[in-house]
């Protein structure tokens, strides 16, 4: 089916899925984190590396899978990244010693790369202005509304047995059977090779005045998305269950109010962005993320603690979709696979250090702590991402004459 075939509104649900795929490889587990770590015999300060290393090979990989859609099509790749993802997701299901699960999710991460980029890409290729912001925003908006449910089924799943989420997996296997539905884009000239494409697509965005944002973009989104998953999503659970002692169940529903709020931001991130500023949607999002941690830091009962996860949530499903946008919207579809890639690998960095940090962190000076430092991290950014990107965009300017 070529892009000119193709019926962006009705294939927009199958994307949506496409990508759905790749967040459950986090937030499926994510309740039954602690009871995993009883399981396998390690520290809670370990287990964060089971959620963590399925960012792995994105770090390295994410950029050439986006590659290898530029050079063969969206669809070929996205199908196997279905195949890869279900196959060593349910593998993991049997993986019942520590390192053999963290294997199984590296190569799970293989078939995650793909799926939470290239759904980004498609979207870039279909729509275009206002309507690729909001198609961008109900995209972000169903997938923090499936990490709203996975939690929630993923906890009343693990009280079979912490194992048991890693069976859901198995829907990687009829979403492939429904990409074959999914467009590529207009033939046009092949790809130079991997690193030539890059250097290419940089130089195009240096010459239009793109590439210092660009590559700001970069550690920013890491860093951001690190911290939000670190805390937000793998230390939560050993923060109700120490703190509040919550059952894994109880624990998916209290998660269930962040994703919630994310979701509720993402659905009007779209008519947010017609209205303000990205650089003022931006700020204020880093704000919410400092209020947020600093509450669920203070939170003295259980029943503060959600305030802080709708603050928290609000901002997170204000930002992503925005840099989402960006993204794949920053040069042609020549170049999109790559560039979407190359923000992703970013992402994946943070995807990995995250969970991995903030356990190992809360593990070292504990949860509410780690939560202050959380909101110390953001406060930074904060005051501190505008005036990078204007020496930036100077250094890049001083260069260019």
């Amino acid at each position: 089916m070529s892009q000119a075939e193709a019926n962006p509104r009705r294939l927009l649900p199958l994307i949506v899925t496409v990508t759905g795929m790749g967040v459950l490889a986090f937030a499926i587990i994510a309740p039954a984190l602690p009871d995993l770590a009883d399981e396998l015999g390690v520290s809670r300060g370990s287990i964060g590396l089971v959620q963590g290393a399925v960012a792995i090979p994105g770090i390295f990989l994410a950029a050439y899978i986006g590659y290898l859609a530029d050079r063969f099509g969206r669809r070929r790749v996205i199908r196997a990244s279905l195949l890869v993802f279900g196959i060593f997701g349910l593998a993991s299901f049997f993986a019942r010693s520590y390192w053999l699960l963290v294997g199984a999710r590296m190569l799970q991460g293989l078939g995650t790369s793909g799926l939470l980029s290239l759904g980004v890409v498609l979207i870039g290729d279909l729509f275009t202005g206002i309507e690729r912001r909001r198609a961008m925003g109900i995209n972000m908006a169903a997938l923090t509304m499936t990490t709203t449910l996975a939690p929630i089924a993923g906890g009343f799943i693990a009280e079979g047995g912490a194992f048991r989420p890693f069976l859901v997996y198995v829907v990687a296997f009829p979403v492939f059977l429904m990409a074959r539905r999914l467009p590529d884009p207009e033939a046009g000239s092949p790809p130079s090779p991997p690193f030539r494409h890059l250097r290419e697509a940089m130089q195009l965005l240096k010459r239009e005045g793109k590439r210092s944002d660009f590559l700001g973009v970069l550690p920013m989104s890491l860093l951001t998305l690190g911290i939000f998953l670190g805390l937000g999503l793998t230390v939560l659970p050993l923060f109700l269950e120490s703190e509040f002692g919550l059952g894994v169940s109880q624990r998916g529903l209290i998660a269930a109010v962040l994703s919630g709020s994310s979701s509720f931001a993402s659905a009007f991130s779209g008519r947010v962005g017609s209205r303000v500023k990205p650089r003022q949607v931006l700020t204020t999002a880093f704000i919410f993320m400092v209020v947020g941690f600093t509450v669920i830091g203070l939170a003295p009962s259980l029943w503060v603690l959600p305030l802080g996860l709708v603050v928290l949530g609000l901002a997170t499903g204000s930002i992503f979709p925005l840099l989402q946008d960006y993204s794949a919207s920053v040069g042609p579809a020549h170049y999109r696979g790559m560039l979407v890639g190359t923000w992703v690998s970013a992402n994946r960095v943070g995807q990995f250090a995250g969970p991995a940090g903030g356990t190992a962190v809360a593990d070292s000076i504990g949860d509410r702590r780690a939560y202050f430092a959380g909101a110390v991290a953001m406060g930074v950014i904060a005051a501190t991402w505008m005036p990078l990107r204007r020496l930036g965009r100077r250094i890049s300017q001083r260069g260019a004459r």
